[in-house]
């Protein structure tokens, strides 16, 4: 690229100047050479002069007058210090001895199983707290409250719940049915035989008191309870099945 004179003047001039400047270098260099440093001597008296700071009065004698105090401690009765023989430690390992505190020992576990609940998405237990005397529901690896939170429940199961200590004790509370409601089928024999026949065989458990209100009650709520989910694992098969076919179509 060829560059005018005329028309770049700025461009010029500060090429040339960057030039001279070069050159100028050159010269210095081949004339001058390079400066050796070591060969620099200081000019005049390199001495430093003592710096004299005044110190404050603080009104105290000197350090050498509170050695009484050194020789005669004022925190031991005796005003003396105590001898320390570290010769009798040089041969003899020494070994700290730190007394830990007792843990507190864990009552029994005072509960009982009122309900278990399982489903394939989770477990759950109904505890009744003796101690509180009150009911909670747990999940597995939760804790009771209170007087009995060294307590956590390991693991539920269909008729059994496990529970394990802070202090390694483990508990199996099993869960009771009440089945004084439900009656004792009679057998093809009993059912065959006339009124005077089963009078004649004596007293039998079909021939008992009927059962209170309350484990009638009890029984009816279990019967309904299970034909209430075989209608739901019934509704869900159903659910599936035509889910199913959808998918298939």
């Amino acid at each position: 690229m060829i560059i005018d004179p005329q028309k770049n003047l700025l461009t010029t001039l500060l090429a040339g100047s960057i030039g001279a400047l070069i050159l100028l270098g050159l010269l210095l260099f081949a004339v001058l050479g390079r400066v050796n440093v070591d060969r620099i001597e200081p000019v005049g008296d390199m001495s430093v002069a003592p710096l004299i700071v005044a110190v404050p009065d603080t009104g105290l004698e000197p350090f050498d007058e509170y050695n009484e105090i050194l020789r005669r401690p004022v925190f031991f009765s005796d005003r003396r210090l105590p001898v320390l023989q570290s010769a009798d430690f040089d041969d003899e390992p020494f070994e700290f001895v730190v007394d830990l505190p007792e843990p507190e020992p864990v009552n029994e576990l005072k509960a009982s199983v009122a309900g278990i609940i399982i489903t394939p998405e989770m477990r759950m237990a109904m505890i009744r707290d003796q101690e509180a005397n009150r009911t909670v529901l747990l999940r597995e690896g939760m804790s009771l409250e209170g007087d009995q939170a060294a307590w956590r429940l390991e693991r539920i199961e269909p008729r059994l719940v496990s529970f394990v200590s802070v202090d390694g004790r483990s508990a199996g509370l099993e869960l009771e049915v009440n089945t004084r409601g439900l009656a004792r089928p009679a057998t093809p024999a009993q059912a065959a035989a006339t009124p005077a026949e089963r009078s004649e065989a004596g007293p039998d458990d079909a021939d008992m008191p009927a059962v209170d209100d309350e484990a009638r009650s009890r029984a009816e709520e279990i019967r309904r309870r299970v034909a209430e989910r075989r209608a739901e694992l019934r509704a869900e098969a159903e659910r599936r099945a035509q889910q199913q076919q959808q998918e298939n179509r």
